[in-house]
């Protein structure tokens, strides 16, 4: 049986990044869509699992919740596998689901950081727009977790002729050695599952001085260490990055 086809949802979508954690650096633009739009969805990665991204709006919920402007919550469900089966799957009945929420008007869809950087708003749209080639879309960016944790520093990210490279969480040692000759600066995203390794070849590299952990940026359980000893491989979650500045961090 084909999947059905949206031809003209009325609603618009729109993709909005909610920051790294912190409610007070969500955009104006963010702000005033998230206070009106009729439905948020939100991701999850397993069916009972909650949203980082919603409890960063919570407040601004709550505030429309005292002030009598109903809304309507939709979680979205996101696998963490790479199965492509289970992940096309995944796309067409998140899309299905938001679908049918455009056909009665507007809703957003937030994530946290930005919207477009490493996000699951990707997948919500390949599994979209086959399906509603009429689809109307607008993005709020939003700001990244790196960019919020070097704000928490307070330290220059680059600078001058200083060239960046972000890279996600999986990566093979080979490929870390080869970013960290090319680069001056090096942001290691979502690094619970290779810290030990990526520790080792910083120490091994003499950069660990010159490198920042940072976890949970801008949430209550934020913390940064600009020690790697100190952080226990089973201890580093999810939500953590590394920070590496080969030409040094400010003198303190």
């Amino acid at each position: 049986m084909s999947a059905p086809v949206f031809l003209n949802p009325s609603g618009t979508l729109y993709g909005i990044g909610v920051g790294p954690g912190d409610p007070e650096l969500l955009t104006v633009k963010a702000h005033r869509i998230l206070s009106e739009v009729p439905v948020l969805a939100v991701p999850t990665s397993y069916a009972d699992s909650g949203s980082l991204a919603l409890e960063v709006i919570r407040p601004l919920l709550s505030a429309r919740e005292l002030a009598g402007r109903p809304f309507e919550v939709v979680s979205l469900l996101f696998p963490m596998t790479r199965d492509e089966e289970v992940l096309a799957n995944a796309r067409r009945q998140n899309a299905e689901i938001l679908l049918g929420a455009l056909s009665r008007g507007d809703a957003a869809f937030v994530a946290l950081g930005d919207i477009l950087f490493y996000s699951t708003f990707g997948n919500l749209l390949a599994g979209l727009f086959p399906l509603a080639p009429a689809l109307k879309a607008e993005v709020v960016p939003g700001i990244t977790a790196y960019a919020g944790a070097v704000s928490r520093l307070v330290e220059p990210l680059t600078q001058g002729s200083e060239r960046l490279a972000i890279l996600p969480a999986v990566y093979a040692p080979e490929e870390i050695e080869k970013v960290l000759d090319l680069f001056e600066v090096v942001v290691f995203m979502k690094i619970n599952k290779v810290f030990s390794t990526v520790r080792e070849i910083l120490s091994r590299r003499g950069l660990l001085d010159r490198t920042v952990y940072v976890s949970f940026v801008g949430m209550p359980e934020e913390r940064i260490e600009r020690r790697l000893d100190r952080v226990a491989p089973e201890e580093v979650p999810y939500m953590s990055l590394l920070v590496v500045r080969k030409n040094g961090w400010l003198p303190r």
